[in-house]
C-alpha cells in the first residue's frame, strides 16, 4: 500500500472473495444487484445525493478549518518514524532499544540476575555512590545545564512504564541500613517493577527479552510535543497556534485526572492529584521543579514565536501558525543542544559540522548510552538549588514544614503539588536564574544523599537505585 493511503477491506468481503463470490452477491440462489438497479434506485439515489451533498459541504470548509496553505515542506512526524529511509522504525517511539553488549539474563532469556550472583542495587550503591559530596564542578558546569541534561535525556528515551503481566523484584536491603533499615531487622526491601519489554521477545536465548523505548530517539522536540499526534494535539489550543495555557497565559494548562503524564504521589506528603502537573511533551517534566520550569521555558518560546508569526500573517490559519513555530522551535532545540550546550558540556569547544545522511548508522538509543548518561548526570546534582532575582539576590524560600531556608532541598521537591515557591512566572524566572548561576557537583561517583538514600525519595526518582538495578535485572 502506498504511503499515506487509506484502504479498508471488510470480512465479510474477504470471505466473499474466498467463496468465490463478488461482493454484493446473496450466494448462488440470491439475487444479484445490478449497476443499474444501484443507480436507478430511488433509495440509492437519495444516499448518494447525501453523499456528494457532503463532499462539497465539508470541500467548502476546508480552507477554514485548519488547512496547511502556507506550508511548503513535508511536515516532521512526531512518532520519529522514517528518519530512516532504510529501517523505517529505528528510533520511533514503542521501537527496540539497541544493544551494544549481549544480554545478561540469569537463565539467557529473561530471567533476572539476583543474589549471589551480583550484588544487590542497596549493596552497589554503598559501595560506588557513598561519600562526601558538597565538592564544585571541576568544569564549572552550572546546575541549569546538568538539569538541561536530564531534559535531553527524556527528549530521546523514556524505560520507565512498566511490563505487563507486572513483574516484581524486591531489592533486600542490607540489615541495619541507616536509611532504610535503622531499627536491623533485616527484612526490608525496596519494590522494583521490571520496565516494559517488546512483545514476541524473550522465549528462548536466540530471542532474549528487548526493553522498549517509549519516546523518539531523535531531537525532534518530543519532549516539547510530545512522541505523538494525538499527543501534541492534547497540547494545542487550536486557536492562533499556541499550545495551550492555564489561568496565568505563561504557564501550561494543569493536566486532567485522565492524561498520559505522570502524577506520581509526593513522598514527603503523600498527596497525588493534579494540582500543578502541567501538560508537557514529556511524561514525567514534572518529576521536580528544576525540570518543570525547563519544560516552563520551551512553551513560552513555542508561544512567544506563534504570537510573532500570527501577527506578521493574519490570514495564516491555526495549523500555519503552528507547525511554522514548531519548526523554529525544534530547530532552535536542535542547534542550541548540538552546538551550544553539548560542547560546553563536554568540555570540547566544537562539534563536528553535519556532513550528510547516512543511512547506514544506526542512531538508536542503547540501554548502556541510558545507563551511563543518567548516571553521570546524577552525580551532578546538588542537595539544594538556590533562587536568585535579577539583581543577583538569593531568596529564601519556603520549606513544606513551614520554615524557611536558603535553597530548595531536593529530597522535598519531588513530585511537589502546589510549590509555594512556585505560583508566579517570576518564581520560574528566579529559580532559573539561581540555576543558571549555581555551580553543580562534582563529577565522580558520589552521589549526595537526596537522591542515594533519603526515605523522602521514591526508587523511581532514584538515578543510582533505579538504573542499577535496571542493569542488573533487565539485561
Amino acid at each position: 500500500m502506498a504511503r499515506g493511503s487509506f484502504q479498508v477491506e471488510a470480512p465479510e468481503r474477504e470471505a466473499a472473495a474466498a467463496a468465490g463470490e463478488c461482493p454484493g452477491e446473496e450466494g448462488s440462489e440470491g439475487r444479484k444487484t445490478s449497476a443499474e438497479e444501484m443507480w436507478t434506485s430511488p433509495m440509492s439515489q437519495a444516499k448518494i445525493s447525501r453523499w456528494v451533498s457532503l463532499w462539497f459541504a465539508l470541500a467548502a470548509l476546508w480552507p477554514t478549518t485548519g488547512a496547511q496553505e502556507n506550508i511548503n515542506w513535508e511536515i516532521q512526524r512526531y512518532d520519529g518514524w522514517y528518519n530512516n529511509l532504510v529501517h523505517h522504525r529505528h528510533n520511533s517511539a514503542g521501537s527496540l532499544f539497541s544493544r551494544l553488549l549481549p544480554a545478561n539474563y540469569a537463565d539467557g532469556v529473561y530471567q533476572a540476575q539476583q543474589e549471589p550472583a551480583v550484588p544487590t542495587a542497596r549493596e552497589l550503591s554503598n559501595a560506588v555512590a557513598q561519600g562526601d559530596s558538597e565538592s564544585p564542578s571541576q568544569g564549572n558546569r552550572t546546575v541549569l545545564s546538568v538539569f538541561f541534561g536530564f531534559h535531553v535525556l527524556s527528549e530521546i528515551s523514556e524505560a520507565i512504564k512498566p511490563g505487563c503481566p507486572a513483574e516484581f523484584l524486591n531489592l533486600p536491603v542490607p540489615k541495619g541500613d541507616p536509611v532504610f533499615d535503622p531499627t536491623g531487622s533485616g527484612d526490608v526491601v525496596l519494590p522494583f517493577q521490571r520496565m516494559q519489554w517488546a512483545p514476541g521477545t524473550g522465549r528462548s536465548p536466540n530471542n532474549p527479552r528487548e526493553q522498549i523505548n517509549g519516546v523518539t530517539g531523535w531531537l525532534d522536540g518530543s519532549a516539547i510535543y510530545g512522541p505523538s499526534h494525538s499527543w501534541s494535539d492534547s497540547l494545542r489550543s487550536f486557536s492562533k497556534g499556541k499550545l495551550a495555557v492555564g489561568s496565568d497565559p505563561l504557564f501550561p494548562k494543569q493536566t486532567k485526572a485522565n492524561s498520559l503524564m505522570w502524577k506520581a504521589l509526593d513522598p514527603s506528603t503523600g498527596q497525588g492529584g493534579i494540582e500543578r502537573i502541567f501538560d508537557f511533551g514529556n511524561a514525567k517534566g514534572n518529576e521536580n521543579p528544576f525540570l518543570q520550569v525547563i519544560g516552563i521555558v520551551w512553551f513560552r518560546y513555542h508561544n512567544h514565536w506563534a504570537e510573532i508569526l500570527a501577527e506578521k500573517n493574519p490570514k495564516w490559519s491555526d495549523e500555519d501558525v503552528f507547525q511554522h513555530a514548531r519548526k523554529r522551535v525544534i530547530a532552535t532545540y536542535q542547534n542550541i543542544v548540538l552546538y551550544e550546550w553539548l560542547p560546553a558540556f563536554l568540555g570540547k569547544e566544537n562539534i563536528s559540522p553535519y556532513a550528510d545522511y547516512n543511512q547506514h548508522v544506526d542512531a538508536r538509543i542503547s540501554p548502556e548510552f541510558l545507563v551511563a548518561s543518567a548516571l553521570s548526570l546524577g552525580t551532578m546534582v546538588p542537595s539544594g538549588v538556590y533562587m536568585r532575582d535579577t539583581n543577583c539576590t538569593l531568596r529564601n524560600v519556603l520549606n513544606p514544614e513551614g520554615n524557611y531556608s536558603a535553597a530548595l532541598r531536593l529530597g522535598n521537591n519531588y513530585w511537589s503539588r502546589g510549590n509555594s515557591n512556585l505560583q508566579l512566572s517570576k518564581d520560574v524566572d528566579d529559580l532559573l536564574l539561581g540555576m543558571s548561576s549555581q555551580i553543580a557537583e562534582q563529577e565522580d561517583n558520589i552521589v549526595v544523599e537526596d537522591l542515594r538514600g533519603r526515605p523522602s525519595v521514591p526508587l523511581p526518582s532514584n538515578p543510582i537505585h533505579c538504573f542499577h538495578a535496571y542493569l542488573l535485572f533487565d539485561g
